[in-house]
């Protein structure tokens, strides 16, 4: 469980007349602040290299190398796989290195990753190079959510959140967009894009010495503990949020891999491929923006659990759709209810934890949950019934109807007063 470490609140944290305000707000303050802007910008370039490297990947191994849905499953849930490790190892990492050191050398070895890609010259040795990749970039986000996270109060930490899930999910689909114009024109440059905006994050970090307080220095102040309802609320939408943050990448995960294969996409170059299926990339930013921006989420947890129910039916109308305007317009739910979810696991988890680098890493090895479950699920049907991607849809609507299942438990269970 999240630890319980005092946060001040905001007016629109409150929870009807029940909550007392902070009274001295400006009280200990931080006393040397730090600049966040470096960490946003190696975030957006991470993001363009894994846009490219992770997701639109199954895109260019269907076009280059001919690989099918059992194929493109498999590689899935082996970069899921190792993207647990890489979650959990980053705050041991952090706290030997210091988190600016670690995000140095994990940028370096990504460059290095995404080159051995590039001359590797068999598939499985690409796919070896992806997961590798996979593997050093993971952890990454741990570290630079905790550098934007930590340190403020509950009202800047959830605009500063906001900020970030704008960044990467920004740059994360126009890089999925245009990977496909990459793929048919330029397919070298899938791999010497992401290298070179990791190598930019080298440079930056290098100079920027300031991300990072040094070792010692108090980050955060004093603040007031939250009040008993308040915290009860936070706690129950962070373990419905991470309840269904899994399911969420098993639809990320399990539809990047099956829709190079969907009958609809079928009748379209790779161009073209990937701006259509980028549109619930674009919804979720939009979610990102409204969610970032306002509060009123903050204390509505049901609101995760009926985003969870929604993701299903969005997913289904995405796969089955018979014509492109269907699966564009189920696009669009699916990427806002995507959106709400992610929003909530980042936040709720950060605002418990006060930014830590731990938290941000179960954060991050919950979403390699799903990449591993939803692509492995789909993977093992395709050894049954070789080619049929409705089996495949079948496995991975039945992960999501579980985990569906799984949050609506933990709203009966969850205490209905405070636990103090």
């Amino acid at each position: 469980m999240a630890r319980e470490v005092a946060q001040a609140r905001s007016p629109s944290d409150a929870i009807g007349h029940n909550l007392r305000r902070v009274s001295q707000p400006n009280d200990h303050l931080v006393t040397r602040p730090r600049p966040v802007w470096p960490a946003y910008v190696v975030e957006g370039l991470t993001s363009l290299g894994t846009s490219l490297l992770m997701v639109g990947i199954f895109f260019y191994t269907e076009h280059h190398f001919g690989w099918g849905p059992l194929q493109n499953f498999c590689l899935a849930a082996s970069q899921g796989c190792v993207y647990i490790v890489g979650a959990l190892m980053t705050d041991r990492l952090a706290a030997v290195m210091g988190r600016r050191r670690l995000l140095v050398v994990v940028y370096a070895l990504s460059a290095l990753a995404a080159i051995g890609a590039w001359v590797a010259r068999s598939p499985l040795a690409v796919a070896g190079a992806l997961c590798a990749y996979t593997f050093i970039t993971t952890m990454s986000w741990p570290a630079v959510e905790s550098l934007v996270a930590s340190g403020v109060d509950a009202q800047t930490m959830s605009r500063r959140v906001g900020i970030y899930n704008l960044v990467w999910a920004g740059v994360n689909g126009v890089g999925l967009a245009v990977s496909g114009a990459l793929i048919e024109y330029w397919p070298a440059g899938m791999f010497i894009v992401a290298a070179s905006a990791h190598v930019v994050s080298v440079v930056l970090l290098m100079i920027r010495s300031d991300v990072e307080p040094p070792p010692g220095e108090a980050t955060t102040s004093d603040h007031v503990p939250p009040e008993p309802e308040l915290l009860r609320v936070r706690t129950l939408a962070m373990w419905l949020s991470r309840i269904a943050l899994p399911a969420t990448y098993v639809v990320v995960y399990s539809l990047m891999a099956m829709m190079p294969s969907l009958p609809v996409m079928q009748q379209l170059e790779p161009t073209y491929r990937t701006p259509l299926a980028s549109v619930w990339v674009g919804a979720r930013w939009l979610t990102f923006l409204l969610l970032g921006a306002t509060a009123w989420w903050h204390t509505r947890p049901m609101l995760l659990l009926a985003s969870a129910a929604v993701m299903l039916a969005a997913f289904l109308g995405v796969v089955t759709g018979s014509s492109l305007t269907t699966m564009v317009a189920w696009q669009l739910v699916l990427g806002v209810v995507m959106g709400t979810i992610y929003s909530a696991s980042l936040y709720f988890g950060m605002v418990l934890s006060d930014g830590s680098t731990e938290h941000g890493g179960y954060h991050e090895a919950l979403i390699g949950v799903g990449c591993v479950i939803g692509p492995g699920a789909a993977a093992l049907t395709q050894i049954h019934w070789p080619g049929d991607i409705r089996a495949g849809i079948a496995a991975v609507t039945t992960v999501i109807t579980l985990s569906v299942i799984g949050a609506g438990f933990a709203s009966v269970k969850a205490p209905r007063r405070p636990t103090s």
